[in-house]
């Protein structure tokens, strides 16, 4: 994952010290070093930093060289996990157990994600590399 590098060269770009950014995207201002240190924001935070450079998550970390989707949305649905992490499970002839088997998922995860709850952005980029989807489409962006 290229997250800490990619967003390195993004922040860079702006120009902006680390409080002023931050104050644009709503969060603390310590936060932002963090993310430059290597520390993997949550899923809603991400979205909050793709939202602001308009690209896609799928690009933030490295999964793409495409920097934005033509039907991309702000925000992410967390109603969308589920039916997409379903469907890439199908189209790959896997199983939830079977990732939960590599290391990649927690076994009893999966009733709590199907009550609306997101995993961490590290389980769902490995979901998203292990299973050729797109974290943009997991979260409902596109």
């Amino acid at each position: 994952m290229d997250f800490t590098e990619i967003f390195t060269d993004l922040f860079l770009g702006t120009e902006l010290n680390k409080t002023k950014f931050a104050n644009q995207l709503g969060i603390g201002h310590s936060t932002i070093q963090k993310y430059l240190n290597g520390v993997i924001p949550s899923p809603k935070t991400i979205a909050k930093i793709c939202d602001y450079f308009n690209c896609s998550m799928d690009y933030i970390v490295g999964l793409t060289n495409d920097f934005n989707y033509k039907n991309s949305k702000g925000g992410i649905d967390s109603k969308c996990f589920i039916p997409e992490y379903q469907r890439l499970l199908t189209i790959n002839s896997t199983n939830h157990f079977t990732l939960s088997k590599k290391g990649l998922v927690n076994e009893s995860s999966l009733s709590w994600w199907k009550k609306g709850h997101l995993p961490q952005f590290e389980v769902i980029f490995n979901i998203a590399y292990e299973l050729g989807g797109s974290i943009d489409k997991l979260l409902g962006r596109i």
